[in-house]
């Protein structure tokens, strides 16, 4: 399983590059560039796989010797997200390293994923973790208390879904670092991956679309498995240095 074998990867390859807003065409030129300096990140894929599909994606960077995490957040029926899960795993030439659902579905939709992951890939694999958004660190505290309810936190959430997904047999966790601390408190929750969405580098000022932020090496020191780099990267002036400054910081994490 993926989580058992963290530990020995590179610190590049514990860093997630979100291509948001780019075309497949241009997150592959630019993960292109990341790979010739040396640099193998994961690629992550949400808007970029909406119009070529998820193929045309595994396709591209599989040709690079690159993981994906495909990031399309399902959340939908029981059968239909079965459906979602049993085609992400059919995916050629290979299925996604990961793939995102919402943690707040409900019980039987989110069994109903697990059960199409496994009996595609297994339930051992290394590959199509299924990993569980559990509060959107676009949402501040005023979004959780309009979506969820009177007296709604984030961490409150976090434990609650965090739960749900463990009982389900997700293989990992979405969330910001503040509330994947708060699961630290908490045993049964060990053996799922963390992974950190919103990361910013040192002295960066775009925080477009992020309310919660961590750096790479405060997430990784606080026991993130993975960490997830957008424009802190990819809108720099010089991403392959951006990506540079975070694996260095990563790796003085490790």
């Amino acid at each position: 399983m993926l989580i058992n074998k963290v530990s020995e990867l590179s610190p590049d390859q514990r860093i997630i590059i979100a291509y948001d807003g780019m075309s497949l065409d241009q997150a592959a030129s630019m993960h292109a560039g990341f790979n010739d300096a040396g640099f193998h990140p994961i690629a992550k894929a949400n808007s970029l796989a909406t119009r070529p599909g998820l193929d045309a994606v595994m396709g591209r960077f599989t040709a690079m010797n690159s993981q994906v995490m495909y990031d399309p957040k399902h959340h939908d029926t029981d059968e239909t997200m079965f459906n979602y899960v049993s085609e992400d795993a059919a995916a050629e030439p290979t299925p996604p390293l990961m793939v995102t659902l919402h943690a707040s579905n409900g019980m039987r939709a989110l069994s109903e994923a697990v059960r199409g992951r496994n009996e595609v890939v297994g339930s051992d694999t290394d590959i199509l973790n299924l990993l569980g958004i559990t509060i959107l660190t676009s949402l501040g505290d005023e979004d959780v208390v309009s979506i969820f309810g009177k007296g709604a936190t984030a961490e409150s959430k976090f434990v609650e879904f965090a739960f749900r997904a463990k009982e389900v047999g997700l293989q990992g966790l979405v969330s910001s670092g503040k509330e994947l601390v708060r699961g630290y408190e908490f045993r049964e929750l060990n053996g799922l991956l963390r992974i950190i969405p919103g990361i910013k580098l040192p002295d960066t000022a775009d925080t477009t679309g992020q309310k919660r932020l961590y750096t790479p090496d405060r997430a990784i020191e606080e026991g993130a498995h993975f960490v997830v780099i957008g424009r802190a990267v990819t809108a720099a002036k010089e991403p392959v240095a951006a990506l540079e400054q975070a694996v260095e910081l990563v790796d003085r994490a490790v």
